[in-house]
């Protein structure tokens, strides 16, 4: 049996995932050094290098997934006279796009979760007013959901790594022991050299992951210090409400808002 497409074939894939592991730990650095404190509430969670590069990635190994898979699709149909495998295969690459699809569309809505700088931003507009108790219970009840929030943080990120590192090292090893039996001396050095790179990129990356969220940790403490610092401040009551003036505040942030957009 002919091993070198084979062999062919696991370089590719350990290349591919030796590529995003290489991506992953330099947009974790960059993602560290671009973290900053602003008004914006969604400038930590959304203003993501990593994010949109992973989006990249799993966009083109789903378009390769599904030209490959209508590819096999066509060649059972129409080669072989196959329909029913071409129709299984075709019902499992819509399941598994569909799928990738599902994921990704929770990811971003995940993000969608209650933030330090929304509810300071909130706060600093009615500086001005008299908050009723309705609406400082409203306040806690955002800042309580924010801890919460941050408390749980995904897990996703270090078991990809783990699987990328776990598929690189074997392909790697099944790689360069079938070469070393078929006598593709040139084959087992690359996947042994692109194993050894693969473990090197993982601890890049992790160290990365670690000063990202460490920056982000440093920005997030500061917003909610100041979140506290402004529901005590609102909880001081004032001398007397200038009649009219909470409706008037509010119909000019409405129309300020309504200009920013």
């Amino acid at each position: 049996m002919d091993l070198v497409p084979l062999l062919v074939v696991a370089l590719i894939l350990q290349a591919a995932i030796l590529a995003l592991q290489v991506g992953d730990a330099i947009t974790g650095f960059i993602d560290a050094r671009r973290v900053r404190d602003t008004d914006d509430p969604e400038t930590i969670t959304r203003s993501s290098v990593r994010e949109l590069t992973w989006t990249m990635a799993v966009t083109a190994i789903s378009a390769v997934l599904v030209a490959f898979g209508v590819d096999a699709a066509a060649r059972a149909l129409f080669d072989l006279a196959r329909p029913g495998a071409a129709f299984a295969l075709l019902f499992v690459i819509a399941l598994i796009a569909f799928a990738i699809g599902t994921v990704s569309v929770l990811a971003v809505v995940r993000q969608n979760r209650p933030t330090y700088a929304r509810i300071r931003r909130d706060l600093r507009d009615r500086a001005i007013l008299q908050l009723e108790a309705e609406e400082l219970a409203e306040f806690d009840t955002r800042l309580a959901e924010a801890d919460r929030s941050l408390a749980r943080r995904s897990a996703a990120a270090p078991t990809l790594r783990l699987v990328a590192l776990l598929a690189v090292l074997g392909i790697g090893v099944a790689a360069s022991i079938a070469a070393f039996a078929d006598g593709e001396i040139a084959f087992a050095v690359l996947a042994i050299v692109g194993a050894g790179l693969a473990i090197a990129a993982f601890i890049v990356a992790v160290r990365a992951s670690v000063v990202r969220q460490e920056a982000i940790d440093a920005v997030r403490a500061a917003q909610r210090a100041e979140v506290v610092a402004l529901l005590e401040r609102a909880r001081i009551p004032q001398r007397k409400n200038v009649p009219g003036l909470r409706d008037r505040v509010t119909r000019a942030l409405a129309i300020l808002r309504e200009q920013q957009k």
